[in-house]
């Protein structure tokens, strides 16, 4: 990152995961100083290029362009500034708070370009017909991909998986998420507002930030052992959440605004829901735990025994929240807000409720 434009010679020697991706390998026995070169001005730029459309991507892209078109260097706070002009809400600290993130992501990427690389490379083999019969035998009877048949149950992961949560949000029509707030919005924040200008529904319930609900919920996890929770983090985690939920409205178009619902609810939280489309992470609310950090049970289907159930409990949550005009003016219109008789019912659409359950 600091050296490619600065200076390359001293990269020498100092990058054997790239050069070990297929496309350098495949350069044969070259000296190190065209590796470097190979790596630097060949391999990444065409990356970069594959990478898909997102926000995410346009800032990497952004961080690893070490020269502008006229082929002057660019410093690194150069790359920072226009790294951060594609992200919703970005840090003043990029440097420590998105860099390290967006580089991770950027690896990730690499390796999956890496691998189709590899598998370009290779024909394909003859098989015989025994061979063919293996194979249809091996072919895992559950498919458990985005969009396939109803299922239920099919996972439960120790944890919620921002990376496979944000794959699944990319491709989908409808984005449903229940918490009391959103630990994780500002990695999702982009993604989200990249599906809505797509065409996406997305509606989100979380706690009413001041409610006595919230101050239960609060004391619960400072019943921890960890320090962190010794103080409240829910009512400022509700509250940074819908700040950034503001940021990503303003992002899309006035014409897509319509798309982002977000609600508060005044009530016991029962269920911690990440859905989209047909699937769902559903969790529960441990004390002393966030419910992102606790087991995640993965369903397919709204027609199965617990989609059903899941999905009805946040359709039960809209019909009793107060569904937020405009999103911009939050603070407007939930100062003094009472937290109980006041509420407008918000329209039921039980397949439409993007509440993201963070949770705390």
């Amino acid at each position: 990152m600091r050296l490619a434009a600065r200076d390359p010679e001293a990269l020498e020697d100092t990058l054997p995961t790239l050069s070990a991706l297929h496309r350098v390998c495949a350069r044969g026995d070259i000296d190190e100083p065209a590796r470097v070169h190979f790596i630097l001005h060949r391999l990444i730029p065409e990356y970069l290029e594959r990478l898909p459309g997102g926000r995410d991507c346009r800032a990497i892209r952004e961080l690893l362009t070490w020269q502008d078109a006229d082929g002057e260097l660019q410093s690194l706070t150069t790359r920072y500034h226009k790294a951060a002009g594609h992200l919703v809400s970005a840090a003043s600290d990029f440097g420590r708070r998105q860099e390290p993130r967006l580089l991770l992501e950027c690896a990730r990427r690499f390796i999956a370009l890496d691998h189709e690389d590899r598998l370009a490379s290779r024909p394909a083999p003859s098989l015989r017909v025994s061979e063919v019969a293996m194979q249809d035998l091996e072919t895992p009877l559950l498919d458990v991909s985005p969009g396939s048949v109803e299922h239920g149950v099919v996972g439960v992961h120790r944890n919620l998986e921002y990376h496979r949560l944000t794959q699944y949000i990319t491709e989908a029509r409808e984005v449903m998420i229940l918490n009391t707030w959103i630990p994780g919005i500002d990695i999702l924040a982009d993604v989200l507002a990249d599906a809505i200008e797509r065409g996406t529904s997305v509606s989100i319930l979380l706690l009413h930030p001041q409610s006595h609900i919230a101050q239960l919920r609060s004391q619960a996890l400072q019943r921890a052992t960890r320090a962190r929770f010794c103080q409240d983090m829910v009512r400022p985690g509700i509250e940074h959440s819908l700040d950034v939920l503001a940021a990503v409205s303003q992002m899309v178009d006035d014409s897509h605004r319509g798309r982002l619902r977000v609600g508060l609810y005044d009530t016991l939280p029962s269920i911690s829901l990440y859905g989209i489309d047909d699937c769902a992470f559903l969790s529960f609310f441990m004390h002393g735990h966030l419910a992102v950090k606790s087991p995640q049970i993965e369903l397919r289907g709204h027609d199965s025994l617990m989609g059903h159930c899941a999905f009805q409990e946040m359709a039960a949550l809209w019909e009793i929240a107060y569904e937020i005009a405009d999103i911009s003016q939050w603070r407007r219109e939930t100062c003094g807000l009472p937290s109980t008789d006041t509420r407008v019912p918000a329209p039921t659409r039980q397949r439409d409720v993007v509440t993201f359950m963070a949770a705390s």
